[in-house]
């Protein structure tokens, strides 16, 4: 029993030794307090941990005080003197700020080794260090890029399924011993990437003096810090590099869905409907997107098509559009062979304007509308058969189509025995109409998030094999 447990002591010490010999003997992974004054360390370590285990984020950014200074969670006093610029990059994903005042690589390497990456998968690690090493401590090229290779490795092994970008050691304003490290850094970074799983940028090139190498003072704050102006420069330029490394990412200010439709989509758009509160579910699962709503209530598939015509699809050139058209039909008493060929020819148009879009086309959902103006109202039973029918015909008429997607929802909205669930419905509950209560037709919050959560894998499927 005693020598086996010797050799258990052996063989750790062995391992121990042999990952102390892969590191490099100027990586000092610990923790630091050189900026005390400002914050605390270990406070903000424990609250990273703590937030990412909360929020499992798609994004996160690993740096120092440049990082630690722009903005996002978790802040403190330090944060947010790139406010603006750091919303306009990641405000509509779960992103986590793991930038550490004064931090050394060194440090940072004692933060991912101690929890907080720990369990995570995000999309992509944004990496920007090494000022500090070069600035404060005087490292050389060779040994700063030979911790970064260590940080790189060590994160690769903590989440192997995430994208890390790594970014060179911006430029500074001050000593002249910096620029030409910064420079030679900069090359090993660059060296570290495979272009698989690590990719290098360099948006500080964007932020010299006439390519001096030395910083340009009207991006900075100080010799080493950016201003709001530099944070903007740097925010834009790694909008473009997360779109093309990421396809879930959509820059600010771009269109990669456009969702179709008539009330049912129109109502995403309202805050507060009687009784229900769309807009955050919309925010939730398409603002990523930045998606444009173009449902308009009461609207049929001619209508559609005509505001096609008259250009509600000019100047967008989304990766996805969402139909959900055809129950007004139906409710107007239109033929299933005309609100068929009517959908048909929604889609057909969508295609003829946005060639390079992917179409998902929403099967009708379930209604037996009572108590309605509208003729449909006075046979719900002969709808709500209509409906299904339209939808099985969908489903073979776009079978193995690769620009169109057919999704057939209805089935969620339907209890076991085949009816309309009027539980995630509105008007039933709030709809009075010559002083009877309406039948189903809107879904209410608990429909619309069903809705919603229902499309998102596919969606996502859809959205991640786009190469736009």
């Amino acid at each position: 029993m005693l020598n086996h447990f010797l050799l258990l002591l052996v063989s750790f010490g062995l391992c121990y030794a042999a990952l102390g010999e892969s590191l490099p003997s100027s990586l000092k992974a610990e923790p630091q307090y050189r900026n005390a004054a400002s914050y605390s360390w270990q406070d903000r370590h424990e609250a990273v941990v703590r937030r990412n285990r909360e929020i499992c984020p798609e994004y996160v950014i690993i740096g120092d005080s440049i990082t630690h200074k722009w903005g996002g969670e978790p802040s403190d006093k330090v944060s947010g003197q790139g406010y603006d610029s750091w919303r306009s990059l990641f405000g509509r994903y779960r992103t986590t700020n793991m930038g550490f005042g004064f931090d050394y690589i060194d440090n940072a390497y004692y933060r991912v080794s101690h929890g907080e990456l720990d369990g995570l998968s995000p999309r992509v690690i944004i990496m920007l260090l090494g000022t500090n090493n070069i600035g404060h401590r005087r490292d050389t090229a060779r040994i700063c890029a030979a911790n970064m290779k260590a940080l790189v490795e060590l994160v690769k092994k903590k989440c192997p399924n995430s994208k890390i970008l790594l970014l060179g050691v911006l430029p500074r304003q001050d000593m002249d011993f910096c620029i030409p490290v910064i420079k030679e850094t900069n090359k090993f970074y660059k060296q570290l990437a495979d272009g698989k799983t690590v990719f290098f940028a360099n948006p500080g090139d964007l932020l010299q003096d006439d390519r001096s190498g030395r910083a340009n003072k009207k991006y900075m704050s100080d010799g080493v810090h950016l201003n709001a102006a530099g944070y903007k420069i740097l925010g834009v330029e790694l909008q473009k590099i997360l779109a093309e490394l990421d396809p879930l990412y959509t820059p600010e200010g771009r269109t990669d869905l456009v969702y179709i439709g008539d009330s049912i989509t129109n109502n995403y758009c309202k805050k507060e409907p009687p009784l229900q509160d769309f807009l955050p579910i919309w925010e939730e699962f398409y603002g990523r997107y930045h998606a444009k709503n173009l449902g308009v209530s009461g609207n049929l598939t001619g209508d559609v098509l005509a505001r096609i015509d008259k250009g509600i699809l000019d100047h967008v050139n989304p990766k996805v559009a969402i139909i959900m058209i055809g129950t007004n039909d139906t409710g107007r008493m239109k033929t299933e062979k005309e609100t068929l060929e009517g959908i048909r020819k929604v889609v057909s148009s969508v295609q003829a304007k946005l060639p390079e879009t992917h179409v998902m086309l929403l099967g009708i959902l379930p209604s037996d509308i009572r108590n309605w103006h509208v003729p449909g109202a006075s046979d719900p039973g002969g709808k709500f058969k209509k409906d299904m029918s339209i939808n099985k015909q969908l489903a073979e008429l776009y079978r193995g189509s690769r620009d169109v997607t057919f999704l057939d929802i209805s089935g969620k909205f339907l209890k076991e025995d085949g009816s309309v669930n009027e539980d995630l419905f509105y008007d039933p509950q709030i709809v009075v109409i010559n002083g009877k209560k309406a039948g189903p037709l809107h879904p209410n919050t608990k429909g619309q998030r069903l809705m919603a959560e229902t499309i998102k894998p596919v969606l996502d499927k859809i959205m991640a094999r786009s190469v736009r």
